[in-house]
Parts: C-alpha cells; structure tokens; sequence
C-alpha cells in the first residue's frame, strides 16, 4: 500500500514539473528510479572491512550520501543538464 502510494506520488510530482513527459516515458522513470532508490544503501554505508577490500582491489573508495547518488540519479532520468 505504501509502495503503491509513493509511485503515485512521484508519478504526479513528475506529471507537474515535467509535464512534455507522457504515461510511457514516466513509467519508465518510476520504474527505473524506485529500484535504484531501494537499492542505495549499500552505496552510502561501506564497513572499514569493506574500504580495505576495495583498497587492496585498487577500487577508490568515493563517499556520496544517499541525496547526492539519488539527484545525480534524477538529472540522468529527467534528462536534465546544468548549465
């Protein structure tokens, strides 16, 4: 019910400030950005054992919040460019 209730939501909001995006085209957002939204965590709260792993493996480790992941995210989906 929840679920339900917050793509309704951000199918509106976007419906409101995107409105040249039809049914299809914020379907796909939705169905693109709530996956990845559910999927952030792991992004944004990496263990000591986990940045030495990835030290040793030659991977930088690169701290971004949850807000900062999720609106490079939305600018990607929404088409968006700054200036």
């Amino acid at each position: 019910m929840v679920f339900g209730s917050s793509l309704r939501a951000v199918s509106r909001m976007v419906e409101k400030y995107v409105p040249e995006m039809d049914g299809d085209a914020r379907q796909r957002f939705l169905y693109a950005f709530f996956p990845f939204i559910y999927g952030i965590y792991p992004y944004t709260s990496v263990t000591e054992k986990q940045k030495k792993a990835m030290e040793q493996a030659g991977v930088p480790y690169v701290y971004l919040s949850a807000y900062d992941l999720a609106y490079s995210c939305l600018k990607k989906l929404l088409g968006v460019t700054e200036p």
